[in-house]
């Protein structure tokens, strides 16, 4: 295993850590004890790992979460990966950011994988000086905090994944929950430039057959003057969620080429055919140097029904696979 600062050295501005052994509570992981469970230091051997998970974590619902003595109600969370943080500044996402990452970026982070199962725990955010420290007892209960959802990321033996999990969904419309996407791995460069879109909106997606539909605003952003639909993206159907298992349900994506860099990009409901009505347009990420024009973008649910829209250039040289 490549150490971890030659493996950042190769991936520039992605963050990406190496996950093995934590030491700690092994009955916390209720399907990979210790230590091929735990996710914690760089560099500890974990046997029986024959492959490498890159994953990411985004915060798509809109909803409000407290911590017991903690901060007021907000969209804020702390991601633990078995029994420690998810990357390297505690794992907290604001609703509509990537997990460290914020907005901007597509942060991926290593851990394991090829064989090697793992536990992710969401909790409502602590107080900035104890961020993480939930992560030593989850999934179970931290001073009275408890998780928001859990979820078991399960990985075939000898396979190298790339996966993104969502906290998505809302209570009140029963779909608050992880929802876990199988993304495209890189072994080779991307022939062209390319947008990978995903329905991340289960609540928005709830009574509509034709789920989310996506699109590219060829000349302004706000209002989106001139729509022109992706292909093969007009009509993405609404995701399922993932639990704690013997498996994990992963949800896919479209990919679809493009030819130029257009103004921007948007969702909206999605149709059967033409093109959707824009709801969220945001303006083209501006690309990645020395990287492939690659756009993964997630529709996610907005407060009261609606929804948002986050596009970020993909990373896709210098993994390996």
């Amino acid at each position: 295993m490549r150490s971890l600062l030659a493996r950042l050295a190769v991936l520039g501005a992605f963050a990406v850590t190496m996950s093995a052994c934590a030491g700690g509570n092994g009955s916390a992981l209720p399907f990979a004890g210790a230590p091929n469970g735990a996710g914690g230091v760089p560099g500890t051997f974990q046997s029986g790992a024959n492959g490498q998970l890159l994953i990411r974590f985004l915060q798509g619902s809109p909803d409000l979460f407290s911590s017991f003595g903690g901060p007021p109600a907000s969209g804020n969370v702390d991601v633990c990966l078995d029994n420690q943080p998810l990357g390297f500044t505690g794992g907290t996402a604001s609703y509509g950011q990537l997990a460290t990452g914020g907005a901007s970026n597509g942060t991926l982070f290593e851990v394991p994988g090829g064989g090697i199962n793992h536990t992710i725990a969401v909790f409502p955010a602590l107080v900035a000086s104890q961020r993480g420290l939930e992560c030593a007892t989850a999934p179970g209960p931290y001073l009275g905090n408890t998780t928001i959802k859990v979820a078991t990321l399960v990985t075939a033996a000898g396979s190298n994944l790339r996966w993104t999990v969502v906290l998505g969904g809302t209570a009140a419309s029963g779909t608050l929950g992880l929802y876990v996407y199988a993304e495209p791995t890189y072994p080779i460069p991307p022939a062209g430039n390319a947008v990978i879109s995903h329905n991340a909106a289960p609540a928005f997606s709830t009574g509509k057959p034709n789920g989310v539909g996506f699109g590219i605003c060829t000349t302004t952003v706000t209002p989106c003057v001139v729509p022109v639909v992706i292909t093969g993206a007009a009509a993405i159907a609404k995701p399922t969620a993932t639990g704690i298992g013997q498996t994990t349900t992963t949800n896919g994506s479209v990919t679809s080429g493009i030819n130029a860099v257009p103004a921007g990009f948007f969702d909206g409901i999605g149709v059967a055919a033409g093109t959707p009505v824009p709801i969220t347009s945001v303006v083209a990420p501006n690309a990645l140097a020395g990287q492939p024009y690659v756009v993964t973008q997630y529709a996610f649910d907005g407060p009261a029904g609606g929804l948002n829209l986050i596009s970020f250039v993909e990373s896709t040289l210098g993994f390996g696979f």
